[in-house]
């Protein structure tokens, strides 16, 4: 996919997709790096080129918002919440930006979770 047609696709602008291409120090946020991932039709770690992240384990005081509506939907869907996966959430929320995500993009990010640990 070229520069221009991921910029769209995305709804980035292309100079930003080029500094993270290109910039040893970008630093993108957690919406900016789920916008190029959903673009691209790929997870968040096949974009990172990880196959593990090691972090560690957080649980808040109050629960987040993101979590009950998250946990209801697992569950609609005949999943057992995976505490792993939900760490990894508690995690990414503190990055720059992902305050504001919808429920939707908090359930995307869990299934991309868990299909970079699937093998």
């Amino acid at each position: 996919m070229t520069l221009p047609a991921l910029a769209e696709k995305s709804g980035l602008s292309k100079g930003l997709i080029s500094k993270i291409e290109n910039s040893p120090d970008a630093n993108p946020s957690l919406d900016t790096l789920y916008n190029i991932a959903n673009a691209l039709d790929v997870t968040l770690a096949d974009l990172l080129e990880k196959e593990k992240v090691q972090v560690k384990r957080f649980t808040p005081n109050k629960p987040p918002g993101w979590l009950t509506p998250l946990i209801d939907g697992l569950k609609k869907d005949g999943k057992t919440p995976n505490e792993d996966y939900i760490q990894a959430l508690y995690v990414l929320q503190h990055r720059k930006a992902n305050s504001d995500l919808k429920p939707e993009q908090w359930r995307w990010l869990y299934d991309s979770i868990e299909l970079s640990f699937k093998t």
